[in-house]
C-alpha cells in the first residue's frame, strides 16, 4: 500500500512539474564607471531574445540604493529594432513605477544589451557603434558599463519539486530497506 501511495505522489509531482514550462531566469551582475553596481534577476522569453521581468538593486555611485523592478517595453527588442539581429537582445531596466508598456515614473534606468547566440549562456555586449553611441550598456546614458556578466540560472520551481519528490522517495525506500 505504501509503495502505491509513493508511486502516486511521484507521478503527481512529475505531472505538476511538467504542467507549465516557466520562462528562463538568469542572475545579472554589472559594475559601472561611477563604481555603482547592479545585481538582479532577469526573466527572459523562452528564446532569450527579450526580457519579461526584472527584480534587482542599483547601488553605490551617485544612485544610493535603488530598486530596479520593471522593463520599459517588453514587447520590443531594442537591439533587434536597431538592426542587430538575430543574436542580440536589448531593453531598459527601470526603477520607479510603470503604467503600461511605455510610460511610467522613473529616476534611473539601465540600458542592457546581450548576445544570446549561445543561449542559455548569454554575454553582456554592446553590438556595433550605433548602439554604443545611443547608450550601449550604462545607467541613464551617462555612466558606462565597466563589466557585466550573467550568472547561473535560477532553478525552476518545477525542477525543485521533482528533485524534492525524488529525494523523499529515495528516503522512503531506504527507510523501508533498513527497517526490514
Amino acid at each position: 500500500m505504501k509503495k502505491i501511495a509513493l508511486l502516486v505522489v511521484l507521478v503527481l509531482s512529475m505531472a505538476l512539474a511538467s504542467y507549465a514550462v516557466p520562462l528562463p531566469t538568469l542572475n545579472l551582475n554589472e559594475t559601472f564607471a561611477s563604481g555603482a553596481t547592479f545585481t538582479g534577476t532577469l526573466t527572459f522569453l523562452s528564446d532569450y531574445s527579450n526580457l519579461t521581468a526584472v527584480t534587482g538593486t542599483l547601488s553605490g555611485g551617485p544612485y544610493g540604493t535603488d530598486s530596479i523592478n520593471w522593463i520599459w517595453d517588453p514587447t520590443i527588442n531594442y537591439a533587434a529594432a536597431g538592426g542587430y539581429t538575430p543574436n542580440f537582445g536589448g531593453n531598459f531596466l527601470m526603477d520607479g513605477t510603470t503604467c503600461g508598456n511605455e510610460c511610467g515614473s522613473y529616476t534611473y534606468f539601465i540600458t542592457l544589451t546581450w548576445d544570446y547566440s549561445a543561449a542559455p549562456n548569454l554575454l553582456v555586449v554592446t553590438p556595433g557603434p550605433i548602439l554604443s553611441a545611443e547608450g550601449g550598456n550604462n545607467v541613464n546614458y551617462d555612466d558606462p558599463l565597466v563589466s557585466g556578466s550573467f550568472g547561473s540560472p535560477v532553478p525552476e520551481p518545477g525542477s525543485l519539486m521533482m528533485f524534492g519528490s525524488g529525494v523523499i522517495g529515495l528516503a522512503g525506500l531506504l527507510r523501508r530497506k533498513f527497517s526490514a
